[in-house]
């Protein structure tokens, strides 16, 4: 009874006492990772660890009692609806935040609004994250619900919002000696603040989403150098880092179908983020100013190519292409046990590019890879080469081992995804073709507590920053770029900004833009006739 009791009561207390005691709930409880992370990288106890600490707590504490003074001020029903809202969001963030030591930035906002439902399911099924909800949302939010605000003193919440950012802010000068320590930490200290971090950075990616819906910048016009058949097939790999790849070096044979190919492979690539969005606007940019300007296949299209995009995917910028085939749009013809899987991409896809009656061709598949955390679902089961592995998305309940295998399985898959397309290409004889396959990011697997991808950039391992970059061409696109691939040299530095120069040079595009320093083909050309004049 006594408990009924006490679930039934209401709290009263005035507007002032709300506006404190609520800030300074919000201020330690749902920010604890961003003490953790102070205490990791400072000496807490020191007079500059006490120092920096001190000033991070009193600007959160600021922003939490400036925020809620205002919404107070226009009514205390939308105070206790924002306390209400930002605790049950609070609550999974500092899930994720604390299991997979997710940053917060405008670039993890952007991968989690480019993220789809059926994927961020895969994220939902953890029984610790519910009672995250439970102990650090619900539980919090019927608090607040029950709490009833007595009259508003306007005067009052006006003057003590004055003396906290007054004496906050004397007391942040005070500390100035931790500003150089914070300025370098600011992404991964900001990152972690909640709400603040998901709420600006939420604006933020919003204002920019409404800015790119500008029209591109169209390139220049351009013309093809030859009516001679050439295809491309770019394929974008999802999550695959190349230190998973026995192509590159690692120890488990996970190429076991391509490495019978005659294929290149083009070490130290890098992408340009981490994140999906950003790195495929990079790989389809000629490399300036990429959200502004037409990507390859609008450009490709608007020239007079056959351009065609399959996607088990998402994250492509606004495309302009012949045809925009998605999985669901294949289900009906795919082979049982494959419908959800890469390989459905490639249903009707020969058929689809010989009856073409252009002369150029850019096939985009998007695959969806590697995406976490249910590495065990994107392979079917007669792929599965390394046991045991990993069958939870809630990826503490795993041993590395069993993490890293179902990891390695599902290379191994796209492997044989891209050794079919290999295939298909030869089948079709007589054609300059190529096949360019890499990933938009790496992935983190456990590494430094880290799990997937989206951290910031500057901070990111190299796990998710390293790349494959794998290349196939045919006898006769060998012939008509004039090296043969034991001339072509694979060693260096690579990026995604080779892609689009690279597949301009394949397609015999003759434009202003077309920089053949960035084409792989091209400047490992330039590099070999002069050695042979040597």
């Amino acid at each position: 009874m006594s408990n009924i009791l006490f679930l039934n009561r209401k709290w009263e207390m005035s507007s002032s006492r709300f506006i404190l005691l609520f800030s300074v709930f919000n201020t330690l409880l749902f920010n604890f990772s961003v003490f953790h992370y102070l205490n990791s990288n400072l000496d807490l106890l020191s007079m500059s660890g006490i120092s920096i600490t001190a000033s991070i707590t009193t600007l959160i504490y600021i922003v939490n009692v400036t925020t809620l003074s205002l919404l107070v001020l226009i009514t205390p029903h939308l105070s206790k609806l924002f306390l209400i809202i930002t605790a049950l969001i609070n609550a999974a963030a500092l899930y994720y935040i604390n299991s997979f030591q997710v940053v917060l930035d405008l670039t993890m906002i952007g991968n989690i609004f480019n993220t789809r439902v059926s994927e961020a399911s895969e994220l939902l099924v953890s029984s610790t994250l519910y009672i995250y909800i439970l102990m650090f949302g619900l539980i919090p939010a019927y608090v607040v619900f029950r709490t009833r605000i007595a009259p508003i003193n306007r005067f009052r919440v006006s003057i003590n919002l004055v003396i906290v950012i007054v004496v906050g802010v004397t007391l942040i000068l005070i500390n100035a000696s931790g500003w150089l320590w914070i300025s370098k930490h600011r992404k991964m200290v900001s990152g972690k603040i909640l709400p603040w971090s998901y709420v600006i950075n939420s604006a933020r990616y919003t204002a920019e989403k409404l800015k790119s819906k500008a029209e591109p910048i169209l390139l220049p016009d351009a013309v093809f150098s030859n009516k001679d058949k050439a295809v491309v097939v770019l394929v974008i790999g999802e999550s695959a880092r190349s230190a998973n790849f026995s192509l590159y070096g690692y120890e488990k044979d996970t190429n076991p179908y391509t490495k019978t190919d005659d294929i290149l492979v083009f070490n130290k690539t890098n992408s340009c983020s981490t994140y999906t969005t950003a790195s495929i606007a990079c790989i389809l940019s000629h490399g300036k100013d990429k959200d502004e300007y037409e990507n390859l296949p609008s450009y490709l299209t608007r020239l007079g190519a056959d351009v065609v995009w399959r996607t088990n995917n998402w994250g492509e910028s606004d495309i302009n292409v012949a045809e925009y085939i998605k999985e669901s749009d294949l289900i009906k013809d795919c082979q049982p046990g494959t419908c959800d899987l890469d390989e459905n991409l490639l249903i009707g896809l020969q058929q689809r590019i010989e009856t073409s009656n252009k002369d150029k061709s850019l096939v985009v598949m998007h695959l969806k890879g590697s995406h976490g955390p249910s590495y065990y679902s994107r392979y079917p089961a007669k792929l599965e080469k390394f046991t045991p592995v990993c069958r939870h998305e809630e990826l503490s309940k795993c041993t590395y081992d069993e993490l890293i295998n179902a990891y390695d399985n599902s290379i191994v898959y796209t492997d044989y995804v891209l050794h079919k397309i290999i295939s298909m290409l030869k089948d079709m004889g007589n054609t300059s073709s190529m096949m360019i396959y890499i990933s938009d990011h790496g992935e983190s697997l456990g590494e430094d507590g880290m799990y997937f991808h989206g951290v910031p950039y500057m901070f990111a391992p190299d796990y998710q920053k390293d790349v494959p970059f794998i290349m196939w061409r045919s006898n006769e696109l060998i012939a008509h770029q004039g090296i043969k691939n034991q001339d072509i040299k694979q060693s260096g530095q690579f990026s995604q900004a080779n892609i689009f120069h690279t597949i301009i040079g394949a397609l015999g595009v003759k434009t202003e833009i077309y920089d053949s320093d960035l084409d792989v083909i091209h400047s490992n050309q330039k590099d070999f006739e002069m050695a042979t004049e040597k």
